[in-house]
C-alpha cells in the first residue's frame, strides 16, 4: 500500500506528541572521524635521476646585465655593444621595420634589450648575445593581434622518429634557424618605439612600423609557424596530423 493511501487521522495522536524532532546535529555529534591508515608513498621514487637544465649549469648567469645602461657601463661593455650591433644588423637584413610617423590614434608598444652569456660544455664563454624583444604584454587583442595559437610536435612523435632512425639505420639531421621569428610576416599594423642606443638622429619622434614578427609579440610564434608551414610543404613535406 502506498504512502498516499494512509489516512493521517488514523495515526495515534499520543504517539505523535511523544515523538521529538531529531536534527542532523543530534545524529552526528558523537561520531568520530575515521582517518585513513594507508601508508603514503612519494609520487617519485628515490632512485630517479635529476638532469641539470641550462640555467642550473650557468652559475654566472646572474651577472648578465638587465638593462641597456648596465650593459654599456659594465666591464664587458664592448662585447655587449658588439652583440647589439649584430642584432640590429640582422633586423635590417631581414627588413623587420620601417621608420615612420606615428599615425593619429595609434599607440606604440615598447621594447627592451635582453642579454645572455652563451657558454660551452666546459663553462667557457662562447659569445655574448643581445636580443631585441618587444613588450608584447601591452598589445591589445583585436587591434595589435587576433590569433596566437601555433601547433607543436609531441614528445611521442619525436620518440617514434628516433626509433625509426635507429631501426633502419638512418641519418638524422638537426636544423636550427637563426632569428627564426624574424621570418614571419605581420598582417596587423604594429608600431614600436625605437630601441635604446639606436634612436636615429633628428628622427627621435618617429617609430618603427613592424613588418616582421619579432620576439616578444603575442603572435610571433604563430606567424613563424605559418611561414615555416608554407616553405616546407612547398618542397613536398606533409604535416603530421597526429600532432
Amino acid at each position: 500500500m502506498g504512502l498516499s493511501h494512509i489516512d493521517v487521522s488514523s495515526v495515534d495522536p499520543e504517539l505523535h506528541h511523544d515523538m521529538e524532532p531529531m536534527t542532523v546535529e543530534d545524529d552526528v555529534t558523537d561520531v568520530q572521524l575515521r582517518r585513513s591508515e594507508r601508508i603514503r608513498r612519494l609520487a617519485i621514487s628515490d632512485d630517479y635521476v635529476v638532469y641539470l637544465q641550462e640555467h642550473d649549469f650557468e652559475a654566472d648567469s646572474s651577472s648578465d646585465p638587465i638593462t641597456f645602461q648596465e650593459a654599456i657601463s659594465c666591464s664587458e661593455s664592448s662585447s655587449w655593444i658588439h652583440a647589439m650591433h649584430d642584432e640590429m644588423a640582422s633586423m635590417y637584413h631581414n627588413g623587420v621595420w620601417d621608420l615612420v610617423e606615428l599615425p593619429d590614434g595609434c599607440r606604440p608598444i615598447g621594447c627592451k634589450w635582453v642579454f645572455k652569456t652563451k657558454r660551452d660544455a666546459k663553462g667557457q664563454v662562447e659569445r655574448y648575445k643581445a636580443r631585441l624583444v618587444a613588450k608584447g604584454f601591452s598589445q591589445k587583442e583585436g587591434i595589435d593581434y587576433t590569433e596566437t595559437y601555433s601547433p607543436v610536435s609531441t614528445k611521442d612523435s619525436f620518440r617514434i622518429i628516433l626509433a625509426l632512425v635507429a631501426h633502419f639505420n638512418l641519418e638524422l639531421h638537426q636544423m636550427d634557424v637563426t632569428t627564426a621569428f624574424l621570418n614571419g610576416s605581420l598582417s596587423e599594423d604594429v608600431y614600436m618605439v625605437q630601441p635604446d642606443g639606436f634612436v636615429e638622429t633628428d628622427r627621435e619622434n618617429m617609430v618603427r612600423k613592424l613588418k616582421r614578427s619579432i620576439y616578444g609579440l603575442k603572435q610571433a610564434s604563430r606567424q613563424w609557424y605559418l611561414k615555416f608551414h608554407d616553405i616546407v610543404t612547398s618542397y613536398g613535406f606533409q604535416e603530421n596530423v597526429v600532432d
